[in-house]
Parts: C-alpha cells; structure tokens; sequence
C-alpha cells in the first residue's frame, strides 16, 4: 500500500510539472494548441494510471480483464480531457489594461439633458 502510495506522489508531480511545461509552452507560442492539448491529457492520464491500474489489479485481478478495465479507464480520461480543453486559444491581461477598464471614470459622463 505504502508503495502505491509512492508511486502515486511521484507521478502526481511529475504530471503537474508536466502540464505546468505545456501551459507555459503554450501560452509562450511555443507549441500550438493540438499539441497543447494532447501533451496536458497525456500528463492528467498519466497521473491516473497509478491508482487505476493498482485498484484495477485489486479488484479485477492481473489478468487481462484488470489490464483491459484500466487501459480503457485511462483512455476514456485522456479523451476526456482532450476534448474538454478550448479549441481556441484565449488571451489574458492582466492589470490595468483588463478589458472594460478602458476609459473608466469615477463619474458617469455629463448629459447634454440635465440643463
């Protein structure tokens, strides 16, 4: 159990800094967004297979039935995540120049009405 453990941490690490890679690649213009996509679902996958394949094996055994479940498991996490990711990329601002804050005045303008 404590190895299962173990095994779990490091993938769960090494899975974020993996998609923590891929986002900074991304949002650099390093890579484009089909790759983007397929890199963070490999990662998020990756960080499943651990606990999956390991109650897979418990519970379904070492067979091929346990393989098979946790295989198709996995798979259906990765499309999961790979479709569920935008297909566009999204630009972010921050600060000052977030939109909507252009031109903001503490006080409505003045109406050409009020006389």
């Amino acid at each position: 159990m404590m190895e299962i453990f173990l095994i779990q941490l490091l993938a769960a690490g090494l899975g974020a800094l993996s998609t923590a890679w891929a986002d900074w690649s991304y949002n650099g213009a390093r890579i484009g967004r089909r790759l983007h996509s397929f890199w963070v679902a490999a990662s998020i996958a990756v960080i499943c297979l651990p606990v999956v394949s390991w109650t897979s094996v418990v519970f379904l055994g070492s067979g091929l039935l346990g393989q098979l479940v946790a295989g198709s498991l996995v798979g259906a996490i990765f499309l999961w995540v790979y479709r569920s990711l935008p297909k566009s990329r999204q630009v972010r601002k921050f600060g000052p120049g977030l939109p909507g804050a252009q031109g903001a005045a503490p006080f409505p303008p003045a109406s050409s009405l009020d006389g």
